[in-house]
């Protein structure tokens, strides 16, 4: 059993935790969240490998681990897009020393979809640490979707065991939201320890916030708004909505003198009105995250207007006229799932089942690994479908009514 026995005073002094963290961040953090970056506006490219191939290549590997035998990125999968938006993939980055996932934006959501809540504590079994915890209605059930069709990150689990790579997570707009989500219930779980959103709106409500703190720490755990991009001000704060994680503002249009064409402001206080977006800001600052949306790397600066406009023709309806989704609320309540979990840097023999290790066989032999999101129809199907899933509130059961 995964034990946090002390948890219940780690909350305590959640807030104090992400007070306390550094006021500045190293050129190396900035390195690493940039990464993170590109990949989320990588996202929107139906071909990630191509697009992160100048980026994530054999000679950046090697500056960072000279005596390196891994290739430089390894596609695992794609997933979605399923009914309510859950999409993205999943790639292995050695110089980054992680696995990451990546949930790719959904524009059109905040027309769409209400700003529900649904009770996360119960639904990912959080225990008494956790009894009043809600998060988003939407992002949630995107997430449970997408956690359902990957058989719950079986390949992650897979890669994170035999590589000893440390899980991440990432997303933009809609998808930073899904990527919030999927951080509280997977860093709950001791399973991933990084998680960073780009032009994300608000997802919790504070005691949701407060445990998501607790589990990501300073810089491990990071909320990035570019410019004044005005997404992160669609969900106004509240009694049922507050930011959550370590605010980092960037300025810069990728070609100016700053490191990597930006300068950046860090933000300990979720308060600080500085990491909240502009409410009047220009809807272009949310479709460039250290590059244009759909790229992964150089030119930093510009527009990418194909995929730009696409991205704002395009409302989440859509979605349901072509995705599908075998998600099916519980009518009565299951047994929950276990928490134990082993840390990304324990062996493969400790989780990394015959199931893991066949299912990533059987997507190695059909070019998964190597192939892209366009290959993968379903996202996952090579796992199956999970059985029931976890009990849903009635909340829950009633958003995508």
């Amino acid at each position: 059993m995964f034990a946090r026995t002390s948890l219940v005073a780690a909350l305590a002094f959640a807030g104090a935790k992400l007070a306390l963290a550094q006021d500045d961040v190293s050129s190396s953090q900035f390195w690493h969240e940039r990464y993170h970056g590109l990949l989320s506006m990588a996202a929107y490219n139906s071909d990630p490998t191509t697009a992160c191939a100048q980026t994530f290549d054999q000679a950046a590997l090697e500056q960072s681990f000279p005596d390196s035998t891994a290739a430089p990125w390894t596609y695992v999968q794609g997933f979605g897009p399923t009914v309510s938006g859950g999409e993205g993939f999943v790639a292995v980055i050695p110089e980054m020393d992680k696995v990451v996932m990546v949930f790719k934006g959904l524009f059109g959501w905040e027309s769409t979809f209400n700003q529900s809540t649904v009770d996360v504590g119960e639904l990912f079994y959080l225990g008494d640490n956790c009894l009043n915890c809600t998060a988003h209605a939407a992002a949630t059930q995107a997430y449970i979707e997408a956690k359902e069709i990957t058989n719950d990150w079986e390949l992650v689990k897979y890669y994170v065991n035999t590589t000893g790579a440390q899980w991440s997570i990432t997303g933009h707009g809609f998808g930073g939201m899904v990527a919030q989500v999927a951080s509280l219930d997977l860093g709950w779980r001791g399973l991933a320890h990084w998680t960073h959103n780009h032009g994300a709106a608000r997802v919790f409500n504070p005691a949701a916030a407060t445990l998501l703190n607790s589990l990501y720490g300073g810089e491990a755990g990071q909320r990035v708004v570019a410019n004044d991009d005005p997404v992160p001000t669609y969900i106004p704060e509240s009694e049922d909505y507050t930011f959550a994680l370590q605010g980092f503002h960037i300025l810069g249009n990728g070609t100016s003198n700053a490191t990597y064409g930006y300068d950046f402001t860090v933000c300990n206080d979720p308060s600080d009105a500085a990491c909240h977006g502009n409410a009047e800001g220009r809807i272009e600052d949310h479709l460039s995250y250290y590059t244009p949306i759909g790229m992964c790397g150089k030119p930093y600066y510009g527009t990418n207007d194909t995929v730009a406009d696409a991205y704002l023709s395009t409302a989440s309806s859509a979605f349901y006229a072509t995705a599908t989704s075998t998600f099916v609320a519980p009518t009565t309540e299951v047994a929950p799932t276990t928490t134990s979990e082993v840390s990304s840097t324990a062996s493969a023999s400790a989780s990394g089942s015959a199931t893991e290790a066949a299912a990533a066989d059987n997507a190695a032999a059909s070019g998964q690994t190597t192939t892209n999101a366009a290959n993968d129809t379903n996202g996952a199907s090579v796992l199956g479908v999970a059985g029931s899933l976890v009990a849903v509130v009635a909340g829950a059961v009633a958003l995508l009514a």
